[in-house]
């Protein structure tokens, strides 16, 4: 929304003349944060004149009220329309460190709050997942003569306001109450930030996507596809990939008939801490269609760290291309990166194939303690 920041009541009127009214006027101060405990917000004010006064009673209030605070001047914005008001947060726990939450704003927010929490960094599924925590959800979607909100623009938002968790860790509280959604999108009215003390950095509790990782890699016959740590967003392209697996592949993988991955499990494959687990998946770019999965490796991480269970698979069509080869040394390679000296994997014993492989790749081979027909691969990276 267009605004100015001005130094008095008489700078007020003029800049609110400018930018066309109806306006609305707050006080500027470092040391009140809730300005209308103070009355430093008037709405709805229609005239250069309506806005001087309206300046002239609100530093007036505020020397009354807070004598000590120091009044720098006065913010004139262009009023927003009729939209739902929302809060968002970033603040900062003590065991689980920086936290987003997301519900009703406005002045009633602390008197009968409505929100929901979840821990950094978010991506437009989790912030979705958010915004349903709450009843607040609920008016979004439109009622009476409110239209429905533009919950894409609101998830988008928390996207961001996460983002800033992991780019300026120095931050200690963000906060932005009221957020404006209507039809249109949304609109930051008013908002907060405190830094913590020089030298201090908070700490996430679940690391971010390490995106540095992607790499674009090429098969024998020219084809290329994109190699990078799985996302949530890829639960739909995980779940298409597993349906188009031959019989034969998905009882060599899961060693089980099984015919589709319930939601539980495409969650739990690709909602992943990188810090004790890695999934690779190579992704294959299509002209006009989405995107496909057509490889996953992944490398689980033991107690203790130094070493970690492994599995891969690739797509049918992706066969014979050297695809998995480079899956696993991707595994190898993130393996050593963190401290790991073995991985260990379990193979069926008809599995020739994948025994085959795991010879060329340097792994050795034994028959498993607790199953005559699973052979155990064990590599010292």
């Amino acid at each position: 929304m267009p605004g100015r920041g001005v130094a008095g009541p008489e700078e007020a009127g003029d800049a609110a003349a400018m930018l066309g009214f109806p306006v609305v006027l707050k006080i500027l101060s470092p040391d009140i944060s809730r300005k209308t405990e103070v009355g430093g917000v008037a709405l709805g004010l229609t005239s250069a004149a309506q806005v001087r006064a309206a300046a002239e009673a609100m530093a007036a209030r505020v020397a009354t009220l807070r004598p000590a605070a120091r009044l720098t001047g006065f913010l004139v914005q262009r009023q927003a329309g009729r939209a739902q008001e929302l809060r968002l947060r970033l603040a900062d726990d003590a065991m689980f460190g920086p936290w987003i939450s997301f519900g009703r704003g406005g002045t009633a927010a602390d008197i009968d709050p409505d929100d929901g929490f979840d821990l950094p960094p978010l991506n437009l599924p989790l912030a979705h997942s958010l915004i349903r925590q709450t009843r607040t959800a609920r008016l979004l979607d439109g009622w009476r003569d409110h239209p429905p909100a533009n919950i894409p623009a609101i998830a988008d938002a928390l996207v961001r306001l996460s983002q800033i968790a992991v780019d300026f860790p120095e931050i200690e509280f963000c906060g932005i109450n009221p957020l404006a959604a209507d039809a249109d999108g949304v609109l930051a009215l008013d908002a907060s930030l405190m830094l913590r003390p020089a030298g201090v950095a908070s700490l996430l509790a679940i690391p971010p996507y390490p995106a540095e990782l992607a790499r674009v890699w090429r098969g024998k016959d020219g084809r290329s596809v994109l190699v990078r740590p799985i996302r949530p967003e890829d639960a739909a392209a995980h779940a298409e990939a597993f349906r188009r697996l031959t019989l034969e592949d998905v009882r060599y993988r899961f060693f089980s008939a099984m015919t589709e991955l319930s939601a539980a499990q495409i969650a739990r494959m690709t909602q992943i801490d990188y810090d004790r687990e890695m999934a690779f998946v190579a992704v294959e770019h299509v002209d006009g269609a989405a995107d496909l999965t057509v490889g996953v490796s992944r490398l689980i991480r033991e107690p203790g760290g130094e070493s970690g269970e492994f599995a891969v698979i690739v797509d049918p069509t992706w066969k014979g291309q050297g695809l998995a080869r480079h899956l696993m040394e991707r595994l190898f390679e993130w393996g050593r990166s963190v401290g790991m000296t073995e991985i260990v994997g379990q193979v069926l014993a008809e599995n020739r194939p994948m025994l085959a492989f795991m010879r060329a790749l340097g792994f050795g081979l034994r028959v498993s303690a607790e199953d005559a027909d699973v052979m155990e691969a064990r590599k010292v990276l």
